[in-house]
């Protein structure tokens, strides 16, 4: 069968022409603390044709739910740096900016796909070089095969099953001379991870499933000299092209990684601002249950690249011998069109095992597109009403219009009152990461990914477990505080998050500018009758706007309600079901309010059939002021924002009203406007904030001449 076609580089297009610019070189440099990372991209391109370029769009994957936190780009000898602005507010200024004949960049997130996004630069000179620098921030995943972390840098855009633009095949720009630039060796591809672990730990291995690399344990890249420290290491790939095909995956084990810390991080320009990170290991047993599991398997044609099919295989067939006695268990498969082994889960037995194995030997990726809408719904509408049930979403995630899957997940767990859970497990070397991270999240499970060469034993027989758990869903976050006090007895003042939620709204302020009397009056204007003819009143030129306003959104904003920051902003707000041995992030946003409170501890707290349960985590203060935690904790809360969650969707005013009911009108313009509020005040893009970037120099120079 032949290979899906896919894109084999992140790089700069020329939209109406389908032509690319030749890459120069690809470099990234990543800083490892523990279990987060900041990673500095740098991409160089050239512009060989003697002509410039009025717009040119770079498109470059980037891990689903990373905070871009810094975009800088340099045409030439100029250096334009992007600010984060409301994505409206950004399109305009670039436009400006373009029309005016300056150099400028926006970098957007792709409407499609979060885990895709665009630069738009415009007016490239001819013969110039551009090269475009991004940091991110991101949050570790936990690799359940090593028991470790896992870094991974996407180097490919997979392709998207259905409308997106850009999906035909681009080509290489050649120069005026109608010859193809040849990277020499020294343009190829460097990547440099430096790793930090805390001072109780010990890395144990650095390696890397996807790639050759060079490892060394003791020092790290940037200061090579100083006394080996085994919390200390560095990774380097270094390759003779420019071609990346598959993505740089990087696996840690280090001692320690399993027990639960907190950090606290003070912000360096905001005034008594802090945020805290708690990342919680429980470790627990309860009995494990016999729920509904059903298998959905990808039969696409993107499943024919490569290993997928046989590790998919490879997968089921572990999954198939690690149920439990008792359990009802079913496979469907899906691609354009989908079917399930049979109508009705059956229940484990010798024989249904049998009928199940010969069924998966005959798997191929046969079955066409990738249409996971229709398998899902069918899925939770054959379910078992009295038992859990638990999917497990086998793909390789080539699919766009990803948010509609998602909707109808959060719908199906929700209705199902959490009896529904979704596992993903990502196949292949280009996972939409986006897709299996979104899906698991609203399912309320978790996702692990196996590249075409690693093993994955340990990660399905433990995503099995976790399936296998009983369904908590209560779980919540409490502070405590070390009061300071003179006296002699000891006191601990413990702040439930929630509790936060009971806020000031504020309502729409009267203008002064407006025709409309103000609505103090409306009472007394109400006993007096009004005339149904002014001879006075006339009509105003009636006229149709030729193209849509600027800066709409502050216009939809400034009419909304006020609402009072609350003191805790926490994210996830919900926090998810919690697996045993399973790493999770929560992090919190703390007010200004009470600066001088020092938090002691964490807990979490959460009920179960066989009694309540409970974890204290000690706050560690960072010694130094930083970012990396308010950045992280904005992005995850811009994140769920932007998916209709998070905490403004559970905040009441003073009267116990939920604001999403008493201001259902315009709720949806407050969750885009609380989006915005923190993406400009943390610098951090998203869905409705983008960087944009003008070369201030040639603005400057235009105000002198006028």
């Amino acid at each position: 069968m032949a290979q899906t076609r896919r894109w084999p580089f992140c790089g700069c297009l020329i939209p109406k022409e389908n032509l690319y610019l030749p890459l120069l070189k690809p470099e990234a440099y990543t800083n490892i603390f523990t279990t987060s990372s900041r990673t500095v991209l740098k991409q160089t391109f050239i512009n060989p044709q003697d002509r410039p370029l009025n717009e040119v769009r770079y498109f470059f994957p980037i891990y689903d739910g990373v905070s871009v936190v810094s975009f800088k780009c340099v045409i030439g000898a100029r250096v334009i740096q992007g600010v984060v602005k409301e994505r409206e507010e950004a399109r305009s200024e670039y436009k400006a900016a373009i029309d005016s004949g300056s150099t400028a960049a926006l970098l957007e997130m792709s409407p499609d796909a979060s885990d895709v996004f665009t630069t738009s630069l415009g007016n490239v000179p001819a013969n110039e070089t551009i090269e475009v620098e991004i940091t991110y921030l991101a949050e570790l995943k936990h690799d359940a095969e090593t028991d470790g972390i896992r870094l991974t840098i996407p180097t490919s855009i997979a392709p998207r099953y259905g409308h997106a633009s850009h999906e035909s095949w681009p080509r290489l720009l050649p120069d005026s001379k109608g010859k193809y630039y040849t990277p020499t060796t020294e343009e190829g591809i460097t990547f440099t991870v430096d790793i930090q672990m805390f001072k109780d730990s010990v890395i144990r291995s650095v390696q890397s499933p996807s790639h050759p690399i060079s490892v060394s344990i003791g020092t790290t890249s940037t200061d090579p000299s100083a006394e080996p420290c085994m919390q200390k290491a560095s990774a380097s790939l270094s390759l003779g092209s420019t071609a990346l095909d598959k993505d740089f995956v990087v696996q840690i084990t280090a001692t320690n990684l399993g027990n639960p810390w907190a950090l606290l991080e003070t912000h360096p320009t905001l005034p008594n601002q802090r945020a805290l990170t708690a990342t919680l290991v429980p470790k627990f047993a309860l009995p494990a249950e016999t729920p509904e599991v059903v298998f959905i398997c990808d039969r696409s044609g993107s499943m024919g690249v490569g290993n997928n099919i046989p590790n998919l295989i490879s997968a089921l067939q572990i999954f198939l011998r690690s149920l439990p006695i008792g359990a009802k268990f079913n496979i469907c498969s899906f691609g354009s069109r989908h079917e399930f082994l049979w109508s009705k889960s059956k229940s484990y037995t010798q024989e249904s095992l049998q009928e199940a194995t010969k069924y998966v030997a005959k798997v191929q990726a046969d079955f066409g597109g990738t249409e996971m809408y229709e398998p899902l719904r069918e899925t939770f509408s054959r379910r078992y009403k009295d038992i859990n049930l638990e999917v497990f979403l086998l793909t390789d995630g080539e699919v766009w219009q990803q948010d509609r899957l998602f909707e109808l997940i959060n719908n199906e767990v929700a209705v199902s009152k959490g009896a529904i859970r979704v596992f993903t497990l990502g196949v292949g070397n280009g996972v939409s990461h986006a897709l299996i991270e979104g899906a698991a999240r609203a399912g309320n499970g978790f996702s692990q990914t196996v590249g075409e060469n690693e093993k994955m034993t340990s990660k399905v027989v433990r995503m099995l477990k976790a399936a296998l758990s009983p369904h908590i869903t209560d779980y919540t976050l409490e502070i405590k505080y070390d009061t300071n006090s003179d006296s002699d007895d000891e006191f601990m003042l413990v702040e439930k998050i929630n509790d936060s939620l009971n806020i000031t709204v504020t309502e729409i302020p009267e203008s002064p500018q407006s025709d409309s009397p103000p609505k103090s009056k409306l009472r007394k204007l109400a006993t007096k009758p009004l005339s149904l003819f002014n001879p006075d009143l006339k009509e105003e030129p009636i006229e149709v706007p030729k193209e849509f306003p600027a800066h709409s959104s502050s216009k939809r904003f400034s009419r909304l309600p006020h609402v009072e920051t609350p003191r805790y902003i926490q994210a996830p707000h919900e926090i998810p079901p919690m697996f045993p041995f399973s790493r999770s992030t929560v992090y919190v946003l703390l007010s200004d309010s009470a600066p001088d409170r020092q938090p002691t501890s964490v807990v979490l707290r959460a009920t179960s059939a066989h009694g309540p349960l409970e974890l204290e985590v000690p706050v560690t203060t960072l010694p130094e002021k930083g970012l990396t935690i308010h950045q992280l904790a904005a992005r995850k809360t811009i994140h769920e924002l932007e998916g209709r969650r998070g905490w403004i969707f559970h905040a009441k005013d003073k009267k116990g009203r939920l604001l999403k009911e008493a201001h259902e009108s315009c709720f949806s313009d407050m969750v885009e406007r609380e989006a915005v509020r923190l993406g400009v005040k943390y610098q951090t893009a998203g869905k409705w904030c983008s960087f944009v970037a003008v070369d201030s120099s040639k603005t400057e120079s235009d105000a002198k001449k006028s």
